[in-house]
């Protein structure tokens, strides 16, 4: 029997007689039988060899014929292949429970790192989701600015071409495997073992002419020693080469946003209205904002220096306004990021006896993001009557009203957009020995080391103090040239300052370019060093059956270095980019056993029985001792039906850089005792007395497969996910509430200048918050046999959450239900519900899937029309629903020709705006790219 492979119930039905060819890992004797579909694997250049030995994922004490009671979900290689996958991350974000929170499409504004993917079960956070490879961890991806980016693994990393199959536990399973796992854990399986040679090239473009993509790859195998030892290697490299910026799509050009209405009490208006033609309030000319009553206020420069009144639209809220004149802050800002991927890996195994296999495998990945991102402005600049470029007739009006200064906003789209590009380079390195120890016993050791070295390279970014220099320019008494005013004073900072004209769309010059925007590095280096034993057997029988058991332990140690240039390390760019240094490390020692007791076999009313237990024990040089535990049961009444449970205490230990990190730095809005000002605020630095989250999981489901109807299985899964002490910060707006309220201890968060006015906020990261979400999965496969070789297949799948409460922990804060929320402003938002289904035709020669992803109405924020201040004229998102083709050919038994089509009838994205990161949609859930096609070949020698 073959592995039955489905993901998120998209089945995949291929030729019964590629069944013969499959890697030995694929067998479902190891399998949670309980989620594996009924459709047979593709044609692979695998070679048919021995059984191998697998640790399934929901258990490692699992033996042949048990079934995890964890719910298990399994992606086979076959679905990866059918889709013309670059990365498994595009296969994984198709499981109704992923979210695909960090992305390339989802967070095109993610400067810290654009080109990474991880994985995200529940949305509970990346970081929540302990990602595996052969069950065991993998060095994660560190970005420099950790805040931004959580430190956990990037898909990126794994060789597409090696995957052999993906086990997902959807059930917290920090016993088992360790931290991280509070959502669940994402093993990944390579293939151990292959003969022959495979060739993989394909290439892609959306209909729009942009997104073009292809890939390259090459793995092969061989078998030595008559068959004792074993060698397969893999090489990968794709480039995508990503979409402009919004205007390069019909439905970003209608510029949706959210603008805040002040004036809502008056105005008859609602406080937040949801728009098109949303354009920055500050034009590329300037815009005189002050001071009331300057008969200048609210004009603009024209190219000739000359001024008229700045087209305002209808509502200015001083930061947007809709309709009048400009464009959005997003001109030129990557809608999806260029990404290019490289990912090299070998492994060699010799079976030296049955006590003794020894195995050393490595690989070397390199993936580099390139982001075009903001583009500079300032809000209220001073410009001084005796400015050098100032018009005259404004200098004029300013006499006349007895004025020597006045204020300027003014975005600079004559610069250009600030570039990232962020290069992740990962190589790893694990020697393993495994073996019989007799009877049912059986072991496993490796080490491992890896290094995550992330860069960051920043060009074009607006530098605070030079810009500050150069637009106070004066004419030189002395020469007559128009020098800087701090240059001509003898500042030393301001050696070199090249004077810049603001005043017009089109005034600056190269050399002040050149002055004003400067260039930044940053870089992370992480190491994962780790060892660790697993031994697995059969010590005694019950009357139902051989007790098993599992019980091993582990040694990590991960360290990691942040610097920066001068520059960034000084917080000297007035854009982002900004990196505090910092170096932090932790290691910690865990032991864990598990067990599997069988109570009941082959009764009235009870054909199986188990119980299933496991308990960790984890000593942390930064959090101390921590235990973990884990209690299930599968339970078969009778054939066909299989009852499951689960309850779960789980764990993440503080990162890094939340423990020992300087935080970033951003410039908010804050309000203290009726005083506002815009402060930079820094609530994302360490704490080093930070305890671990803790996470209560319960699961409970059933397996449904009827005698009388052969290859038809169901299953469906309740799940209840309560995290507390989760790791959070509080907003400066939040701190100066609090403070304002009474509340001393958020007062110390806040500097304050001797007019009592607030100058910064420093608060630290703290176990404060607070997760909870429940709901349902369900699956169901059917594989319909049609003769002759061909079948039919159809899959579904689907998420529904019933809540998904977040409670940020600050004093007063209530719990908010944000399941229905369909947009990515607040942590925990989650569609009400997410389906996957799929049809397959599959016989000899052909293979054809229809594929249909679903995604339910919901709200744009489940916060808005809660209160006056957060009324909202549309809150509504509506269903979305994305159908997508791939069909195979097999030209010979060794060549094949694939075609996808992806968001065949071209759906565009609802409107699901975020003001913070300028998008007009939400690209965690909605195709932003809109009709897109791949084609490829496979070649197998």
């Amino acid at each position: 029997m073959t592995a039955a492979t489905f993901v998120g119930g998209v089945a995949v039905a291929t030729p019964a007689a590629a069944q013969t060819t499959e890697d030995p890992q694929d067998e479902t004797t190891n399998l949670p039988e309980a989620d594996v579909g009924p459709a047979p694997a593709p044609a692979q250049a695998e070679a048919p060899t021995a059984q191998a030995d697998i640790v399934v994922t929901g258990s490692r004490a699992a033996v042949n014929g048990f079934s995890a009671p964890s719910p298990t979900l399994v992606v086979g290689s076959e679905l990866v292949d059918q889709q013309s996958a670059a990365t498994i991350a595009q296969v994984l974000y198709q499981v109704p429970a992923f979210r695909a929170t960090r992305s390339p499409s989802a967070n095109a504004i993610n400067f810290s790192s654009p080109g990474q993917a991880m994985a995200d079960l529940r949305g509970l956070g990346p970081q929540r989701t302990l990602v595996l490879v052969n069950g065991s961890r993998v060095v994660p991806s560190a970005a420099s600015v950790n805040a931004s980016a959580p430190v956990t693994t990037d898909l990126n990393v794994i060789p597409t071409l090696m995957v052999n199959r993906v086990e997902i536990v959807t059930g917290g399973a920090s016993a088992q495997y360790g931290s991280d796992a509070v959502s669940g854990v994402v093993n990944i399986l390579l293939h151990r073992r292959m003969e022959g040679l495979r060739l993989t090239a394909q290439a892609g473009i959306a209909e729009a002419g942009d997104n073009f993509n292809y890939r390259l790859g090459a793995i092969g195998g061989f078998d030595f020693a008559d068959g004792r030892g074993h060698f397969v290697a893999s090489v990968e490299y794709n480039d995508s080469k990503g979409v402009d910026d919004i205007y390069a799509r019909d439905w970003g050009r209608e510029e949706w946003m959210i603008v805040s209405n002040s004036a809502f009490a008056t105005n008859g208006l609602p406080a937040n209205i949801v728009a098109p033609n949303v354009h920055n309030n500050v034009g590329a000319g300037g815009v005189i904002l002050g001071p009331v009553g300057f008969a200048l206020r609210g004009f603009t420069f024209n190219d000739d220096g000359s001024v008229r009144r700045f087209d305002s639209g209808s509502l200015n809220n001083g930061t947007y306004q809709i309709g009048g004149e400009g464009r959005t802050s997003t001109v030129g800002i990557s809608l999806v990021p260029p990404v290019r991927r490289f990912t090299s890996y070998a492994r060699l195994e010799y079976e030296f006896s049955e006590a003794l296999t020894a195995s050393v495998e490595g690989g070397y990945a390199e993936t580099r993001g390139i982001l075009s991102g903001g583009i500079a402005r300032f809000n209220s600049q001073v410009i001084s009557r005796d400015n050098a470029y100032l018009p005259a007739a404004v200098r004029a009006a300013m006499d006349a009203q007895g004025l020597t200064s006045f204020t300027l906003a003014k975005t600079f789209y004559d610069m250009g957009n600030a570039r990232f590009e962020a290069s992740n380079d990962t190589p790893h390195l694990m020697v393993a020995v495994e073996g019989d120890l007799g009877g049912s016993w059986h072991y496993d050791a490796h080490y491992s080391w890896g290094e995550n070295r992330f860069r960051n390279d920043i060009t074009n970014n607006l530098l605070g103090a030079n810009i500050a220099f150069a637009v106070d320019a004066v004419v030189d008494p002395a020469t007559g040239r128009i020098v800087c005013r701090a240059a001509l004073a003898g500042n030393p900072a301001a050696a070199g300052c090249v004077p810049i004209n603001p005043f017009g769309p089109n005034a600056t010059t190269p050399e002040a370019q050149a002055y004003v925007n400067g260039s930044g590095w940053s870089t992370s280096l992480y190491t994962q060093d780790a060892a660790a034993v697993n031994v697995r057997g059969e010590p005694f029988s019950t009357w139902a059956g051989p007790v098993s058991i599992a019980f091993g332990g582990e040694h990590r140690r991960e360290t990691q270095r942040v610097e920066a240039d001068p520059v960034s390390g000084n917080r000297g760019f007035a854009l982002v980019g900004n990196v505090g240094t910092f170096r932090g490390a932790f290691d910690v020692t865990e032991g864990y056993v598990e067990a599997i007791v069988p109570l009941a076999r082959d009764l009235p009313f009870a054909r199986a029985l188990d119980l299933n237990g496991a308990i960790r024990y984890a000593d942390y040089s930064t959090v101390g001792g921590q235990t973990n535990w884990k209690v299930g049961a599968v339970y078969e009444p009778v054939d066909g039906l299989r009852l499951r449970v689960t309850r779960s205490r789980d764990i993440r230990a503080p990162a890094i850089y939340e423990l020992f990190g300087p935080g970033s730095v951003l410039v908010n809005l804050i309000t203290v005792n009726g005083i506002s000002a815009r402060v930079p605020q820094n609530v994302t630095v360490g704490n080093p007395d930070l305890d671990p989250e803790k996470g209560d999981t319960f699961t409970a489901g059933m397996v449904i497969e009827p005698r009388g109807i052969p290859n038809l299985r169901a299953s469906i899964d309740y799940y209840e996910i309560d995290l507390d002490s989760a790791i959070t910060s509080i907003s400066a707006g939040t701190i100066g509430s609090l403070c304002t309220l009474g509340q001393t201890q958020f007062c110390d968060y806040i500097t304050f200048n001797g007019a009592g006015v607030p100058v910064s906020v420093t608060a630290p990261q703290q176990n404060i918050g607070s997760l909870r979400t429940n709901g349902i999965d369900a699956v169901l496969n059917y594989r319909l046999p049609l003769g002759g070789g061909a079948s039919l297949s159809a899959a579904l799948s689907g998420t529904y959450v019933f809540h998904s409460y977040v409670n940020s922990g600050a004093p007063g804060s209530v719990d908010i239900d944000r399941s229905g929320e369909n947009g990515q402003a607040n942590a925990g938002a989650v569609p009400r519900f997410r389906g996957n289904a799929s049809l397959t035709y599959a016989d000899t020669l052909f293979s054809l899937t229809g594929q249909v992803v679903f995604v339910s109405s919901g709200t744009i924020d489940n916060s808005y029309n809660t209160a006056p201040a957060l009324t909202i004229t549309d809150n509504d998102v509506p269903a979305i629903a994305y159908v997508n083709l791939y069909s195979t050919i097999n030209i010979t038994p060794d060549a094949e020709l694939s075609f996808t089509v992806n968001n065949l009838f071209d759906t565009d994205p609802p409107v699901v705006p975020y003001p913070v990161f300028i998008t007009p949609t939400n690209g965690v859930y909605y195709d932003k790219i809109g009709r897109a096609f791949q084609v490829g070949v496979n070649l197998r020698f």
